[in-house]
C-alpha cells in the first residue's frame, strides 16, 4: 500500500467536518459576497457566518450533504458546477473558494473560465489544490513503478486531474487569471528538510504537499 500522507483529523477536514480555516484566513475582510464551492457539509460555511461574512453562498453536487450545509449560507445550490450554470450576474461575487475541488473535475479550466464571469473584476479566487510531484508519490513510482490511488490524499481514486507548480501557473494563465499570492503547505522529514538545506532550498516544490492560491482577473 502506499503510505497515506494525511490525519484522520485531515480526513475530517476535506470531507466538510471541518472548516477550512487555511482558506478562510485568506478571504479579504471586506469581502460582500463570497462563494464556497463544494461545500460539502458547511462547516466553512458556518465559520465564514461567524466572522461576520454575511452573504455568503454555495454550490454542492451531493444532496445529502448541500441539505446539511443549507442552514450555513444565504443559499445552497445543489448543481454539478461542470454542467449546469450558476444563477448569478456578473460580477456577483467578491471572492469565489476552491477548496481542493479542481483536481476532482473532468474540466477545471472551463469552471474557472466560466466562473470568470460571475467575479468582480477587482475580486479574487482562492484556491488549494495537491502537488503531484510531492516526494512521497514519486519515490514508490520512481523505485517500485507503483501508482496506487487510495480513499484520500494526493492519490485520492476520485482525482481526475493532477497538478504541479507549473501547471497550476498555467492553468490559471489559460483561464485569465494572474496569481497574487501562493502557499506552499510543505510536509516532509527532518531528514528531507536537511537535504533540502544542503541544496539550497533546490527540492522545495518535491516537499509541498498542497499549494495555496489566490488569484485575481488578469487582463
Amino acid at each position: 500500500m502506499v503510505e497515506m500522507i494525511i490525519s484522520h483529523q485531515e480526513f475530517n477536514y476535506f470531507h466538510g467536518f471541518f472548516p477550512r480555516t487555511d482558506l478562510i484566513e485568506l478571504v479579504p475582510k471586506g469581502a460582500r459576497r463570497i462563494l464556497d464551492v463544494g461545500c460539502g457539509l458547511g462547516k466553512t460555511g458556518q465559520m465564514l457566518r461567524e466572522k461576520g461574512f454575511e452573504e455568503v453562498f454555495a454550490v454542492e453536487v451531493n444532496p445529502h450533504a448541500a441539505q446539511q450545509a443549507k442552514s450555513y449560507y444565504r443559499e445552497v445550490i445543489i448543481g454539478d458546477i461542470e454542467k449546469d450554470v450558476l444563477p448569478f450576474s456578473r460580477g456577483f461575487f467578491d471572492c469565489i473558494l476552491y477548496g481542493d475541488v479542481l483536481e476532482h473535475l473532468v474540466d477545471p479550466w472551463k469552471v474557472l473560465k466560466n466562473q470568470r464571469e460571475i467575479l468582480k473584476d477587482d475580486g479574487i479566487i482562492i484556491c488549494s489544490i495537491p502537488n503531484i510531484r510531492y516526494y512521497k508519490i514519486l519515490k514508490p513510482l520512481i523505485l517500485k513503478g507503483r501508482w496506487e490511488y487510495v480513499d484520500l490524499g494526493v492519490l485520492d481514486r476520485t482525482h481526475l486531474r493532477f497538478f504541479t507548480l507549473k501547471t497550476i501557473e498555467n492553468m490559471f494563465q489559460e483561464t485569465g487569471y494572474e496569481i497574487k499570492k501562493l502557499i506552499k503547505k510543505k510536509r516532509c522529514s527532518k531528514t528531507m528538510k536537511f537535504i533540502n538545506r544542503l541544496v539550497f532550498n533546490g527540492l522545495v516544490d518535491f516537499l509541498v504537499l498542497q499549494y495555496r492560491i489566490i488569484g485575481v482577473k488578469s487582463g
